[in-house]
């Protein structure tokens, strides 16, 4: 009897987020103003390199949320700011109240002044690291280690909900390459975050996952998406969708996320 409701847990759960009614792909749009060098999904490691700089960079205001020390001017790109504020927000509500930004952009200059001053233990070189692009921020607390403090325990647990990943989680570190951080975190979007998240995956093993399937239909949190992976192509057939956002992947391909009407 057991073994049943587990089959049955697992396949609802197959149900909630992956649909394999795969929709009709009735509009085209164009890719030639797009880059596969920048968006919420690019892939920046030791192998891939920033290959362009992000151009709509904000300050992160110091008044953001009552419940997170900004001390010092951080930029991100603008998208990050309001999830970046509904997620400190949330976390308000579950009466998390001492985060700290500690680092979020840093030009490709500063980072190689780090790589240099620290050394490869604490730095990546300009180029390799995810701070360049403006996606990622590290988040602390004024009450110790992230590793140790509810703070590090409230995200860990609600960040993706808001398309925040823990880029560096302990359990990857043979394929990041990075050492555990529980610090760092990464934009990459709905329903990206909360895919990899259900799916165990990093960055880099969900990049391969959409290379490797080209696309999926899933549903989360209600809304229902479509995402596809593309290649040497400056022309796409997406759905009918109420929005749809193109990002590229640092290499050579797109993902498209449609919205499903």
């Amino acid at each position: 009897m057991k073994k049943i409701i587990i089959a049955l847990m697992i396949i609802l759960f197959c149900y909630q987020f992956f649909i394999n009614d795969s929709p009709k792909l009735n509009q085209e749009i164009s890719l030639q103003d797009k880059s596969p060098y920048n968006g919420d999904l690019i892939l920046i490691n030791k192998d891939f390199k920033l290959q362009q700089e992000p151009t709509n960079l904000t300050i992160i205001p110091k008044d953001l949320t009552e419940n997170v020390l900004i001390d010092l001017e951080y930029k991100v790109q603008q998208s990050l700011i309001e999830p970046l504020k509904q997620m400190f927000e949330a976390a308000q509500e579950d009466d998390i109240q001492h985060f700290k930004i500690n680092s979020a952009y840093r030009s490709g200059k500063l980072q190689q002044q780090l790589y240099e001053q620290k050394g490869a233990e604490y730095a990546l070189p300009s180029g390799s690291s995810e701070h360049q692009t403006g996606l990622s921020i590290d988040i602390g607390s004024t009450q110790g280690t992230m590793d140790k403090t509810m703070e590090g325990k409230w995200l860990e647990e609600h960040a993706t909900d808001y398309g925040f990943i823990l880029r560096y989680p302990e359990n990857k570190v043979d394929i990041t390459g990075i050492a555990f951080e529980p610090w760092h975190f990464r934009y990459v979007g709905l329903p990206h975050s909360i895919i990899m998240k259900q799916k165990d995956m990093s960055l880099e093993e969900y990049i391969k996952f959409l290379e490797d399937e080209k696309d999926y239909t899933a549903k989360v949190n209600g809304v229902k998406y479509y995402v596809q992976y593309v290649e040497n192509t400056n022309q796409a057939k997406i759905p009918d969708s109420t929005k749809h956002e193109v990002s590229g992947d640092n290499l050579n391909g797109f993902i498209i996320t449609s919205i499903l009407k």
